[in-house]
């Protein structure tokens, strides 16, 4: 009997380590998929060297694959829909001229970096920013379930991830007209298309803004951001699952 977890495990871990190659970082600047989040934990994956206490499991890891094959999918039916078009001797009058997957995205003035998930620009000039979000069931009801089951004061984490994108890819093209989160169930299949307020551009540049003020003076080597509601961590359960928690505890 051949061991199939053990297999794929090996799989994952492979597709982890290339992604790592193609796609260096430098520790030493944010990356744009924390916006809202813990500035302690901000301070500690951008500014120290130190390795997660408390890294993700592999089933947590198969959970994230999950995810990439849905970004896949959804970023391939984009090519080909564009390709489609092209083919086609009546175009629509609008269609997309140009898409970039997995755009890389730097905003020197905020330190912050990262990878957009899809930005197309139309026929029309027109440029539009979209992130893909898989979720259970169960924070699938919270968001999109009857008034009576939703957060009364949810994260906003997501629309300033995504308006961080925005504001960058609005510095290089000089535009943008519209941003939206694409949810996909992986319990259901079900999607939802959410376009999100470009005000929350303001949101994502006064927290960032604010992250860089907060980590601006450390007053050692062994410096934290301290404890601080809302700021950090921003929500409660960052810390459940967070990959530094044992050592955030220890220094508190």
């Amino acid at each position: 009997m051949i061991k199939i977890e053990e297999i794929y495990q090996n799989y994952i871990d492979d597709l982890g380590n290339q992604w790592k190659k193609d796609h260096p970082r430098d520790s030493r600047k944010y990356r744009a998929s924390s916006s809202g989040m813990c500035a302690r934990k901000i301070y500690i994956e951008t500014w120290t060297d130190i390795e997660p206490t408390n890294p993700p499991t592999e089933k947590t890891f198969r959970i994230f694959r999950l995810g990439q094959i849905v970004h896949e999918d959804l970023q391939k039916a984009i090519i080909f829909d564009r390709k489609e078009k092209e083919r086609s001797k009546e175009k629509e009058n609008i269609y997309i001229k140009e898409s970039f997957i997995e755009k890389f995205i730097e905003i020197p003035e905020l330190n912050v970096r990262g990878f957009i998930d899809l930005v197309v620009k139309l026929s029309n000039d027109e440029v539009y920013v979209y992130d893909f979000k898989t979720i259970g069931s169960y924070p699938y009801k919270l968001k999109f379930g009857r008034i009576a089951n939703r957060e009364s004061n949810p994260s906003i984490h997501q629309e300033l991830q995504l308006s961080t994108y925005a504001y960058a890819i609005k510095k290089e093209f000089g535009r943008c007209d519209g941003i939206y989160l694409i949810y996909y169930n992986k319990d259901t299949s079900m999607m939802k298309t959410i376009e999100v307020d470009m005000s929350y551009m303001d949101d994502a540049v006064n927290f960032w803004t604010s992250i860089n003020q907060i980590h601006a003076n450390p007053i050692s080597n062994n410096y934290l951001p301290p404890f601080q509601d809302n700021v950090s961590p921003v929500r409660e359960w960052e810390c459940k699952y967070c990959k530094f928690k044992d050592y955030c505890e220890s220094q508190f």
